[in-house]
C-alpha cells in the first residue's frame, strides 16, 4: 500500500481512450484496410479498434468528413478517429489532429476536417510536425502510404495518452473544404447541400434539424415544388421522394424501397432550400 498523499503510478497516469475508429476509401479488395490497422494494433493493442467504412468515394475527403460529423455523437468521449482520403499524399499538403466534442480526429488538412471545424466553434487543431513524428519513432517510410506510416501510428499514440496534440506542432485552422453548414439567404431561407448518396439510394443533406427553426419546405431548387414530409421510411407513398430527419438528425430526402437520388437524378454537390414557405 502506498505512503499516505502518494498517488499509485497508475492513478496517475491518464486513461487511454475508449475506442480508435477508422475511415478510409481504400475499400476491402486491397489489403490496405489491414496493413491499417495492424499499425494501429502495434501501438495500442489493447483498445477497440472500429471501422466507421472504408468505402467513401475514392478522393473526396468532404464525404468522410460528413460521415464523421454525423457518427461523433454516437462516439464515447476520448474517442479517436483516424481518417484517410489522402489525394495529396505524398505532397506539401499538412496532416492536422483536431479536437472536438472531446474527442481527437487525425487526418490529412484537405477539407475532411472542414465541416467538423465549422460545425463546433470550440474545435481547435493542430498541424503535425516532422520533429514531433521523429520523437514518436514515426517518419514517412513512402510517399503514397501515410495513412500506414504516420496516421494510423499517431492516431494510436494519441489514444494511449502518450502524446497530446498541442506537443505535435503549432495551431492551425483546417481547410474548409467544399461541404459547408447552411447559410441563411436574404429571404430567410437557408441554403444547404447534398453531401453524400448513402447505400440506400437516400440524399443526405448537410442541413441539421437543430438549424431549421421551423422551416419545413423543402426544396431541390428555389422554383421547384416542395416535397412532402415523413416521420419514417414506410410513411412513405411508394415511387414518391420525401423528406424526414435521420438518425444523425440531418436533413434527408428518401423514397420508400427504392433510391431518391436516382428518382431525382441528384449527385453530391446539389443545392437544397429549405423555407417556412
Amino acid at each position: 500500500m502506498p505512503a499516505p498523499g502518494i498517488e499509485p503510478a497508475l492513478a496517475r497516469a491518464p486513461a487511454a481512450a475508449p475506442l480508435i475508429t477508422l475511415t478510409t476509401d481504400y475499400g476491402l479488395q486491397d489489403p490496405y484496410v489491414g496493413i491499417l490497422k495492424s499499425r494501429v494494433v502495434q501501438r495500442a493493442p489493447a483498445i477497440p479498434l472500429i471501422d466507421l467504412t472504408h468505402e467513401i468515394r475514392r478522393f473526396q475527403p468532404e464525404e468522410a468528413g460528413y460521415w464523421l460529423y454525423c457518427c461523433y455523437p454516437q462516439l464515447p468521449a476520448g474517442t479517436v478517429h483516424v481518417a484517410v482520403v489522402d489525394p495529396g499524399v505524398g505532397s506539401a499538403r499538412e496532416i492536422l489532429v483536431l479536437s472536438a466534442a472531446s474527442q481527437l480526429f487525425v487526418a490529412p488538412d484537405n477539407g475532411l476536417l472542414g465541416l467538423i471545424a465549422q460545425h463546433l466553434p470550440e474545435a481547435l487543431a493542430w498541424r503535425v510536425e516532422t520533429r514531433a513524428l521523429a520523437a514518436l519513432g514515426l517518419s514517412a517510410e513512402s510517399a503514397t502510404f501515410h495513412g500506414r506510416d504516420i496516421m494510423a501510428p499517431l492516431g494510436a499514440e494519441l489514444a494511449m495518452r502518450r502524446v497530446s496534440p498541442e506537443e505535435l506542432g503549432p495551431r492551425q485552422a483546417p481547410l474548409p473544404g467544399s461541404l459547408t453548414p447552411p447559410r441563411e439567404l436574404p429571404d430567410g431561407s437557408l441554403e444547404g447541400c447534398v453531401a453524400v448518396i448513402d447505400h440506400y439510394g437516400n440524399v443526405l443533406t448537410t442541413v441539421p434539424a437543430r438549424q431549421m427553426a421551423g422551416r419545413r419546405q423543402v426544396r431541390l431548387a428555389p422554383w421547384a415544388p416542395a416535397l412532402p414530409w415523413i416521420g419514417t421510411y414506410e410513411e412513405g407513398t411508394a415511387g414518391q421522394c420525401a423528406v424526414l430527419i435521420n438518425s444523425a438528425g440531418m436533413l434527408e430526402v428518401a423514397v420508400r424501397q427504392a433510391s431518391a437520388a436516382a428518382a431525382l437524378n441528384v449527385a453530391p454537390g446539389q443545392r437544397v432550400y429549405v423555407s417556412e414557405r
